[in-house]
């Protein structure tokens, strides 16, 4: 029976003959056998060894990708960590998905929306993606400071919304007419989609202070000819032989939003998620300093790391 060599032996033999040693040397000196026993064994050991360097190939790609999707979502985090400009509306002045129009609901977390079929195989990937992360960072205090975030994001844009909703109020009790966004109504009425952005977004410039703040008074003209008034060309009101009491109402409403407290808490929470948002980012970002992820996650195990 021929005599059976171990794959140390055969891993020996192609060390040797990797160093200059023919396949006769290393069968005659040192495995005492037949040569063509020897280059088999030299070719197994081969292949064997160009399957580990090729698996180890594999596995350092498999984590530079793994570990390139962790700070991607770094990257990801930081570029939501914004604050909304400052005339952002977070409800449509229309009936069309979440509009002012509708029944006040609470809002109690971050605004969202219904994800498209075409993109919910990429959000659910970006939430595997964000659940290893946390496995990576179990206990860092990135999660504390994005938990904060999200909670200060959610009171300035409910501030934002009872801004939107206080707007209608004020709009509706000075000019004695209903708020509307279609066609076909009998007037007098306002338009929703000009006068309560209008209005909405000229209370927050005057806010922050922000140059060009819209002038109502001089800018608007009640237009006797046409029953309605205008501002710049853009119908505020229709109202029929109402026109000049109208629009005085109209820059009465501005005056009176202007000086609500919706207005100062939108200041408020503003200026304390500005706050919030650059020491989030700091965390975010110094975590990406690192340029290595810290910690294990369940892929990681599989990968034997």
């Amino acid at each position: 029976m021929p005599k059976q060599f171990l794959d140390s032996d055969k891993n020996k033999w192609l060390e040797l003959y990797d160093s200059g040693k023919t396949e006769k040397w290393i069968a005659r000196e040192y495995a005492k056998c037949d040569p063509r026993t020897v280059k088999r064994g030299i070719e197994e050991a081969r292949r064997r060894q160009d399957a580990r360097i090729a698996r180890a190939e594999i596995l350092k790609e498999a984590l530079r990708k793994h570990h390139d999707s962790l700070l991607g979502e770094l990257d990801q985090m930081l570029s939501s960590l914004a604050v909304p400009a400052d005339d952002f509306v977070p409800l449509s002045w229309l009936h069309d998905g979440q509009s002012v129009l509708t029944q006040p609901q609470a809002v109690t977390e971050h605004q969202t929306v219904d994800v498209p079929k075409s993109h919910r195989v990429s959000r659910d990937r970006e939430q595997t993606v964000r659940r290893l992360l946390r496995q990576h960072l179990k206990n860092d205090r990135l999660w504390k400071a994005l938990a904060e975030w999200e909670k200060a994001y959610a009171a300035h844009i409910t501030a934002r919304i009872a801004l939107q909703r206080r707007t209608v109020d004020i709009l509706e009790e000075k000019t004695g007419y209903e708020l509307v966004d279609r066609d076909g109504v009998s007037p007098p009425f306002v338009c929703s989609y000009t006068t309560g952005d209008l209005f909405f977004k000229a209370a927050l410039r005057k806010g922050f202070g922000t140059p060009k703040s819209i002038d109502l008074e001089s800018d608007t003209v009640a237009n006797t000819a046409t029953g309605d008034v205008r501002y710049r060309g853009s119908i505020l009101a229709v109202a029929p032989g109402h026109e000049k009491s109208t629009r005085r109402n109209l820059v009465n409403a501005l005056r009176t939003l202007e000086e609500s407290p919706e207005v100062n808490q939108v200041l408020s929470t503003y200026g304390a998620l500005e706050e919030i948002t650059e020491r989030t980012r700091q965390v975010v970002e110094h975590l990406k300093l690192l340029g290595l992820i810290p910690g294990q996650c369940e892929i990681c195990q599989r990968l034997g790391m």
